[in-house]
């Protein structure tokens, strides 16, 4: 499906995670969410994730507090391991079905991981 120009020009990209190399699942964890209360639609996430010397599960949780307390999980992006690194991972979830907040965690076995986590959507038309 092609995106026509008008829907192209009202879409937005927000960093989640910005680009850094995680040793940990701490450091691969978003800590604040990202409010999505002004999108609408589908958001997609991208999960750009560079050389990984172990493995990377990461996922997008909600919760309706910026500190992500009492989160549920949206979804999943595949594992990562060195025989799939240096690739982007798509997860799209509908935003009305979440709550205020998202955020990404992204658990590491053994690291570290070059990580960069995106979300793109269309604000709400006023």
């Amino acid at each position: 499906m092609a995106i026509n120009s008008d829907v192209a020009k009202s879409l937005t990209a927000t960093a989640m995670l910005s680009a850094v190399s995680c040793a940990n699942t701490a450091a691969a964890t978003q800590g604040t969410g990202t409010d999505i209360s002004a999108y609408e639609g589908v958001l997609t996430f991208l999960e750009d994730v560079g050389t990984i010397t172990g493995t990377l599960a990461g996922k997008i949780i909600t919760s309706a507090s910026s500190n992500m307390s009492s989160p549920t999980d949206v979804g999943s992006f595949t594992a990562r391991t060195t025989s799939n690194d240096n690739e982007v991972a798509v997860l799209q979830v509908n935003c009305s079905a979440r709550q205020q907040y998202v955020a990404y965690v992204g658990t590491i076995v053994t690291g570290p991981a070059l990580i960069g986590v995106t979300v793109i959507g269309a604000k709400k038309y006023v």
